[in-house]
């Protein structure tokens, strides 16, 4: 029997996503990755203690989410970790205030594509190429 390597550290994803049954539609590919941590954030107030107290390879902001609470993230994620990149998932249709097209923040349409939401990730993180 050969011995297994260690599991490498499990990076932490803040999700920012209310309570709703869609989460595990759009974001269980990548929970269900060894690889991932995802600490999930109901509110912007909780959102925003996880920023000042933990550490996070990625911020995610779900469609959900409302514009105003995306922009005001945006702008905590600046004071507080102006380094740390942003994945934003908007409805199709959805207006895109301006300010969100910053450096290190993306933007990805729904619907989206099975395994788009992983493979973004993926990228942002440096795990895969573009």
């Amino acid at each position: 029997m050969t011995p297994h390597a260690p599991p490498a550290k499990a990076r932490p994803l803040l999700v920012v996503a209310p309570a709703l049954p869609e989460r595990s539609e759009l974001f269980g590919a990548l929970a269900a990755r060894s690889d991932f941590r995802i600490l999930y954030a109901a509110t912007l107030a909780e959102a925003l203690h996880v920023l000042r107290d933990r550490t996070v390879a990625l911020v995610i902001a779900a469609p959900e989410l409302p514009a105003a609470a995306v922009t005001e993230l945006l702008a905590a994620k600046e004071r507080l970790r102006p380094e740390l990149p942003v994945l934003i998932i908007r409805n199709r249709q959805a207006e895109e205030p301006p300010g969100w097209e910053r450096g290190g923040v993306g933007v990805l349409r729904r619907p989206l594509l099975p395994e788009a939401l992983d493979r973004s990730v993926d990228v942002v993180l440096g795990l895969r190429s573009a």
